[in-house]
């Protein structure tokens, strides 16, 4: 379990790639990922999910929280889900707050 960020800064992107399990153990790490950015330029912020074996309630929750820290301007994709966990993500209606590829 693990999470990485990447800055793409003449794009304006930020990547958070997370491995393993997304859940309640990755509540500080994932945070603080994202934490540093609120009021930044960056304008799209982009979930790497593909290696992503398990999400639970709380990595829901997480997501949204950073939806609502970065601000409604700020365009939030989920990238790389596997049919699970688009099918999670889809039946939460998070296609409604998030882009998901």
């Amino acid at each position: 379990m693990s999470i990485t960020v990447t800055e793409q800064k003449v794009k304006g992107i930020v990547e958070i790639s997370v491995v393993g399990s997304f859940d309640f153990s990755l509540f500080n790490e994932f945070r603080s990922a994202y934490e540093s950015y609120v009021g930044s330029q960056y304008e799209v912020f982009v979930i790497n999910i593909e290696s992503v074996e398990y999400l639970d309630s709380a990595a829901l929750g997480m997501l949204l929280s950073m939806k609502a820290a970065l601000g409604e301007n700020v365009e939030v994709k989920i990238d790389g889900a596997n049919g699970f966990i688009r099918n999670i993500l889809m039946i939460s209606r998070f296609d409604k707050r998030f882009t998901i590829t």
